[in-house]
């Protein structure tokens, strides 16, 4: 009987601490004093580096503070419903800044001396530090003592270097950006900073693969918000605030939005998560359901009714969590050591119905065959033989897939597949090196025009002096006409050049169509005397209309030099504009190759292209879509193949009060 009493106490006890994990788990969010103190507050001010890319920087193009933990501050200031403000300082100004209380919160590693200035949040992230040097097989961590370091000023990285490496030479900038410049061009010998920071400026500089150099991994340490000492009261708030972001997913998607599906701060390994979830729900279940049976044998209804009540709540919380694992929009499957597929989720099941399988007993092949049709190679044994998470990119189509492969020791030698598209990711990657280029050649464009100019004035000034000279003939005269004529043509080139490559605002403002379609077709004026082009332009347009500047530029010149293109062998290009009822419309056809019909649904595709190599990119009528896409416009095309192409853009637009 002792016993069976024993039993009893035992199962009491195992069902109190079930309904302790479920308390614990729901306790609740803000309580009213908390809020009470958020509204009292003037403002919270989040100050850090201003040039620490892609973390936080100063964005060159917008002058924007972006980055991603801008935009997890940004999150927490929509989750709490307070306006959280951002602003971008160099390194050491804003420890400064926090420590007298002028600014309210940053984020950073903890030591020692800040623990004296700071109080401190729960993790937000993970974050490693690296030493860029140059490459050495004989390279041993000792070797750093006699190394000359550029590092940040006020960064973790200069306590951490002083106490484990005190003969290391500290070279201090601003930001580590200007170490990096100081290493590449031999003014020290290594430079320090967190991992996506260097992989960033590496990139960006296109030294990424140098074999040159060498990043050694020092450390990694989780990071906090630090907070103002008179802010206890925010410590508490943010911390239950954080919680609230990871379990919406938002820190997911901040870090797929910077760094694609794996990332090096945030640890989201959501597969694994969910499987040792699922092994803790069965765990608890097993032993509610122990509890049961125990219980039904010494007649308890009461506990009875109580574990058949967590068995529903368990049934529940197993049910949340294949909505969660549906709601992934990345394709995920789970594969076995045989290679047959035990389980998809609702984005690729959606998929497979719509490319006509449905069998679940199929073989990996029949769902991925699209994505990984090498079988010879194949990477689930790789990923079974190894142990590790294997990646591969991938083209399916017109679009870029990365393909991840994870193996699940805790699940029966089971392989997780994640195939999530990355095509966007590329292109914005591909268009910002474009756009670094373009600024580049807009910058030397502008200057050699300056350059340009004075001569070009000179030349101005005396045929002016040659003209008052009472001396000169009929001919001179006529010569000096045809002088005056070039340099006047001259310096209208020059304007468009200076007046092209001027950064504009995205801001909509008065235009006049009719020049700014000059002035575009005037830098094309060489290409269209060289493939003797006719163009005519239209135009019921006279007055000047509110549009955005910025995207009708890339808009007309894309098309302008599209279809000087397809016009090698001369040929008319007609450019039509008119304004009905508050519709700017742009009409541009051409009498060239034309387009296969087989092609016409695939011209606006990012890198789609029939031209030679070297002679187009494909980006090209992409741009003129998502410029008009971003302007709430349409895009027609009729063309055939031979006789030419004919594209109707409208565009919304507001007219000007007056």
């Amino acid at each position: 009987m002792k016993k069976k009493n024993a039993i009893v106490i035992i199962t009491f006890f195992m069902l109190i601490l079930i309904i302790q994990f479920f308390i614990t788990n729901n306790e609740k969010y803000l309580t009213k004093d908390e809020i009470k103190w958020l509204k009292e507050q003037e403002a919270i001010i989040y100050a850090a580096n201003e040039n620490a890319p892609p973390l936080r920087f100063v964005d060159e193009i917008d002058n924007q503070y972006k980055g991603v933990v801008v935009d997890v501050v940004n999150q927490l200031s929509l989750e709490l419903g307070i306006d959280i403000q951002t602003v971008p300082m160099k390194w050491d100004d804003a420890l400064l800044s926090l420590k007298e209380g002028r600014t309210q919160m940053c984020d950073m590693f903890i030591n020692r001396e800040r623990s004296q200035n700071y109080l401190f949040t729960d993790p937000i992230y993970n974050l490693r530090t690296v030493l860029l040097t140059r490459a050495d097989d004989n390279f041993d961590t000792g070797n750093i003592n006699s190394m000359k370091i550029a590092t940040e000023l006020g960064d973790y990285a200069n306590s951490y270097l002083i106490e484990n490496y005190p003969d290391a030479e500290l070279i201090y900038t601003h930001n580590v950006e200007e170490g990096l410049e100081l290493f590449l061009n031999g003014t020290v010998d290594a430079v320090i900073g967190d991992e996506p920071i260097i992989t960033f400026l590496l990139v960006e500089k296109n030294e990424n693969l140098n074999p040159k150099y060498s990043n050694i991994i020092l450390y990694q340490q989780e990071v906090v918000f630090a907070v103002a000492k008179d802010k206890p009261e925010l410590v508490q708030i943010l911390n239950k605030a954080i919680p609230q972001l990871k379990s919406k997913g938002q820190l997911e998607k901040i870090q797929q939005k910077w760094f694609g599906i794996s990332t090096p701060l945030i640890d989201t390994d959501n597969s694994s998560e969910l499987i040792k979830t699922m092994v803790i729900s069965f765990v608890i279940a097993s032993i509610v359901v122990g509890g049961i049976f125990v219980l039904i044998i010494f007649n308890n209804f009461s506990l009875q009714r109580l574990v058949k009540k967590r068995t529903t709540e368990l049934e529940n919380s197993r049910n949340e969590l294949q909505i969660i694992f549906d709601g992934i929009s990345d394709f995920m499957l789970v594969i076995d050591k045989d290679k047959n597929v035990l389980k998809i989720n609702k984005s690729f099941n959606d998929y497979a119905v719509n490319n006509g399988f449905m069998d679940r007993n199929a073989k990996c092949t029949e769902y991925i065959n699209k994505f990984c049709s090498d079988c010879t190679n194949c990477l689930l044994d790789d990923a079974y033989k190894q142990e590790k998470n294997i990646n591969k990119e991938v083209t399916a189509g017109h679009d870029v897939f990365e393909m991840n492969f994870q193996p699940l020791k805790d699940a029966n030698n089971t392989v997780l597949i994640t195939i999530k598209n990355i095509t966007l990711d590329k292109i914005n990657r591909n268009k910002m090196l474009q756009t670094n280029k373009m600024i580049a050649v807009g910058q030397l464009a502008a200057g050699l025009a300056h350059e340009i100019r004075n001569p070009l004035g000179i030349i101005r000034t005396q045929s002016y002096l040659l003209r008052i000279n009472e001396k000169i003939d009929d001919a001179a005269y006529k010569s000096l006409d045809y002088i005056d004529v070039a340099v006047k043509r001259a310096s209208k080139i020059i304007d468009n050049i200076l007046s092209f490559s001027r950064f504009s605002s995205k801001a909509e403002k008065l235009i006049d169509v009719n020049q700014l379609i000059e002035r575009l077709i005037e830098i094309h004026n060489e290409a269209i005397k060289k493939y003797r082009i006719i163009v005519n332009v239209e135009s019921n347009i006279k007055e000047q209309i509110q549009l955005n500047v910025e995207s009708v530029e890339h808009i007309i010149l894309n098309l302008i030099s599209n279809s000087i293109d397809a016009m090698n062998d001369g040929g008319i290009l007609g450019l039509k504009t008119k304004v009905e009822d508050n519709i700017f419309t742009i009409i541009c056809e051409d009498n060239g190759c034309g387009i296969d019909e087989h092609n016409i649904n695939n011209i606006f595709d990012p890198f789609f292209t029939t031209k030679e190599l070297g002679k187009g990119t494909g980006l090209g009528l992409f741009i003129v879509y998502s410029e008009v896409e971003k302007l709430g416009g349409k895009i027609d095309v009729k063309s055939k193949l031979g006789e030419g192409t004919t594209f109707i853009i409208t565009i919304p637009f507001e007219r000007k009060k007056s």
